[in-house]
């Protein structure tokens, strides 16, 4: 999938295209925008367009305490990846609320997000985009 979009990820950023929400539902019901802009908020599936350089790389942290007027490591703690596990083109999953809504210069509605949300890669034979298939909004969670 090439980018035209004009949004390049820095850091460990995926840059995603949503799938898009249906504007007729099954039976032939229009879907009006205000109820369509909601579950589009919530859609957590999409296409890879673009890695930050950083992405799906170990991230060590060191715990220090102060000891005896010194300060000394007391705890390490290592989180990543041990190979990249989406490239672009990659349908994937991510977590409903992260990231950021962003429109690209091409008028496209994409999420900028972080490496570690991408829950699991997906076929196309995944699909989570009609109302039907949604708990209605207002009846909470």
């Amino acid at each position: 999938m090439m980018n035209k979009s004009g949004i390049y990820p820095s850091g460990n950023r995926v840059l995603v295209k949503p799938d898009a929400v249906e504007e007729v539902t099954k039976g032939g019901i229009v879907v009006p925008q205000s109820v369509k802009d909601k579950h589009q908020m919530s859609v957590n599936y999409g296409q890879v367009v673009s890695l930050g350089p950083d992405c799906f790389t170990h991230t060590t942290t060191t715990v220090e305490r102060l000891i005896d007027d010194v300060w000394k490591p007391v705890e390490r703690n290592s989180t990543g990846y041990s190979g990249s596990f989406a490239d672009e083109g990659d349908r994937v999953a991510f977590a409903m609320y992260s990231g950021l809504n962003i429109t690209g210069e091409d008028g496209e509605d994409y999420k900028l997000i972080n490496d570690e949300d991408i829950t699991c890669r997906v076929t196309n034979n995944v699909v989570q985009t009609t109302i039907e298939s949604r708990k209605a909004i207002a009846d909470g969670y």
